[in-house]
Order: structure tokens, then sequence, then C-alpha cells
């Protein structure tokens, strides 16, 4: 099987645009035969017309002239345009190339591929047909300008299939997503638009309340700024992402995305009254026993025996049991999300396999880096990932680093030895 011949790309953003500019950087011999051509604004056009990337461009007045005889069209529009886009396309279908699949980049995908199906039906074993398709790459930047080449690199591209296509019928689409570097992942549209409310549209949407209920006053607002630092800047970077980019995923996710803000709430309106009631009640221990019994009381805390709450404070054995059940609710909590954490091997970029990582101690100096990366690269040592976990100016950081097998790993830690740099598990 080879690569579709005849590939169409329909508008030339973010994604588009890498795209083919991913795919005209591999028309080597893999490539050679594949017909790029695009669709989108004039200004776009211009665009694509100086980086040379396509073979034809065309306005979206002759998108019919542009899908003639096209193996593969890729709707890479904004979700609210792909609607109108599938209809247009289904009604000159004949005019496309036997066999030829009309696939989406949109990032939800069960409306989509309900409205694609139902337009492109089994008619015939070389009718053309619609599959959903979400490659799970992205960047806070958009339009052409921001198109990179390597964007595809190592991400995980769903694919939703109707469910009667075979699997045969999918090769040629498998093989260009492949070719671009990112790997396939096959799922039902509603399992992956239940997933990725909770991956991506719930975090984007909790990221944005956090950073706004951060700055709501402006005293705290100040000093909030002076003191945040790692966690905060990682957790609250989905808050730069614009609203324009998405508001169609909020509207065409918008009941997954409200069953998981509803559990979360939930979950949250817990923890908050637990949290309140906790503070309430050692104010009452310290009040009724003074100094030594908090002293026991933390002592309690930090050896986990619950058995010993009712000897806090005699006289009231249940304000200890209350106690240590408060703090059971938030440990608890703790415990089940990091278990969960650690089970999530960092794919990063959505590589399918879990990578092989340490972590290295950096002195915080000039050149330090470039003194971890350089001997790596002269052993041929690929490094698959690489996360500055930690650094403060003046200190030691913490750099993660990610390996495609465990020998590559072993490999890594030899070449850098202990002598020079702190190797350690994470």
């Amino acid at each position: 099987m080879n690569l579709p011949h005849r590939v169409v790309v329909i508008g030339a953003g973010l994604l588009g645009g890498s795209l083919l500019a991913a795919l005209q950087t591999r028309r080597g011999p893999q490539g050679a035969g594949v017909h790029l051509s695009a669709v989108s604004s004039p200004k776009t056009l211009a665009g694509l017309r100086a980086h040379g990337w396509c073979d034809d461009l065309y306005d979206y007045a002759n998108l019919s002239k542009a899908c003639d005889e096209a193996d593969l069209v890729l709707l890479c529009t904004p979700l609210s345009c792909i609607y109108d886009q599938i209809d247009s396309i289904a009604a000159f279908r004949d005019h496309l190339a036997p066999n030829a699949l009309v696939m989406d980049v949109g990032s939800t995908k069960d409306e989509i591929c309900r409205h694609g199906w139902a337009a492109f039906p089994d008619e015939g074993p070389q009718s053309p047909r619609f599959v959903g398709g979400h490659p799970m790459a992205g960047s806070e930047k958009s339009g052409l300008s921001a198109a990179d080449p390597l964007l595809y690199q190592s991400a995980l591209w769903v694919l939703c299939p109707p469910p009667d296509l075979s699997r045969q019928r999918l090769d040629s689409v498998k093989l260009l997503v492949q070719a671009v570097g990112a790997r396939v992942a096959i799922l039902p549209p509603d399992l992956h638009d239940a997933a990725v409310a909770r991956i991506s549209h719930v975090p984007q949407i909790l990221a944005s309340v956090l950073a706004g209920w951060t700055s709501s006053e402006e005293t705290l607002a100040e000093a909030s700024l002076a003191l945040a630092a790692g966690g905060f800047r990682d957790m609250t970077r989905l808050a730069l992402s614009s609203w324009s980019v998405w508001r169609d995923i909020v509207a065409t996710n918008s009941l997954q995305i409200g069953i998981g803000l509803q559990e979360l709430s939930e979950r949250l309106a817990v923890l908050a009254q637990t949290s309140k009631s906790w503070a309430v009640d050692q104010a009452e221990l310290s009040d009724l026993g003074g100094p030594e019994t908090m002293r026991r009381y933390f002592e309690v805390l930090a050896s986990g025996e619950s058995s010993s709450a009712s000897h806090l404070l005699p006289s009231d054995p249940a304000l200890g049991r209350r106690l240590l059940d408060s703090e059971k609710a938030f440990r608890e909590t703790f415990a089940g999300g990091k278990a969960f954490r650690e089970r999530f091997k960092m794919p990063r970029k959505g590589i399918v396999h879990d990578l092989s990582e340490f972590v290295v101690r950096l002195e915080d100096s000039p050149g330090q880096l470039l003194a971890l990366l350089e001997p790596l690269a002269k052993a041929s040592v690929n490094v698959q990932d690489l996360e500055i976990l930690k650094v403060r100016e003046g200190e030691s950081g913490t750099v993660l680093l990610g390996f495609a097998t465990p020998e590559e790993a072993e490999q890594a830690r030899k070449v850098l030895g202990n002598d020079k740099f702190l190797v350690m598990d994470r």
C-alpha cells in the first residue's frame, strides 16, 4: 500500500500548514508520488505560495476543482466550518477518486462523525467515505505563521472510521500519518470525546478558572504573581489559549465537558467542606488541649495511626476522630491522584509506549544543558523527550530525560556517568 497519490488540505492554519510542511519535507523516495493541493483564504494562499509547499493552490470558491480526483481530503478548518465543507464535498463526491477518504482533524469527534458518516454512506466498494481524525498535537499559537514541520512527530493521531469500513481502506491514511512522524490509534468517536474531555478540555477550563481566580482580588493577585513559580506556571500554561480556538471545541463536546466539570465540582465541594471543618476542629483542639495536645496531634497525623485519635483529647474523642477523618480525606485524594499519575509514564506528545526515564541534576551555570546533551549526541543516543522539572536562578536544576527503550536509557546512563552529573531514578 502506498501513500495517497493526490492529497488536498482544506484550511492551511497551524494544523493544515504543519501537515503540508511535514509532507513537503518527506517528498523523497517514499513520498515522491504525492501531489499536494491546498484550499485556503487569499492571505494564507499567498503565504503558501512563498513557502512552496504545494503543487496547486485554490481558494474556497474552487473547492470542487481542488478535490477533483483526490484520494484524500483533509479538513483542517475550525470545527464550525467542517460541517458545511462535508456537505459541499458530498455534493460532488463523484469528482473524487475511487476509494477516496475525507477526514477532518477536529478536536471532537462524535457529532462530526455522525454528520460525516451520514453524508458519505457505503454506496459500494469504491465509494468515498468519511473518517474522523484527531492529531493530538497543537500549540497556543495559530495560523500559517505557526506551522511547524515537526509538529506531528511522536504525536498520537486518533482515527474514528465508520464501523463498516474495512481496515484495509485506512492503510493509505495510516501511512500518511506515519510519514509525518505520528502514531495511529483507532477509537470510537464517543469514547474519544469522553476521554479528551478528561485529559484536554476540562483541564483547559480549569487552567483558565485557576488563573482567573488567582487574579480576582488585586492585592492577592500582586502577591501571587511575586510568589508564583514552576508549579503554578505549569498548571496555568493552558490559560494562554484563545477562546476563539476553544469556542467550537467546547460547543461540540459540551455534554462530556459538563459531566466532567460537575463530577470535579462535587469532589472539590466535599474537600472544601472538609477543609473548613478541619480548620474549625483544629482551632477547638488547640483551645481545649493547648500546645502539648497539638504536638501529639501532629505526631498522630505523621504516623497515620488513626487508632490514637481517641487519646488526643480524652474528654472529646469524637473531635479527635473528626480531625483524623479530615486528614484521611485529603490523604486518599493525594494517594489516588499520585497512583494514576505514576501509571502515566508521561508519553509527552502522545507516544504510545512508556518511555524509560531518569532525572539529572544540573548546576545552574552557562553551558550545563549543552554539556549534558552533547555527549549523548556524540554517542548516537536519541533523547526521545526532555523536560526541565525545576530550575531556580543560582540553584541546581532537575532535568527529566526520556528514552524509547530501557536499553537506550541504560546506555545514556553509562555515557553520562556520575562523575560530572548526578543521575537518579525518577
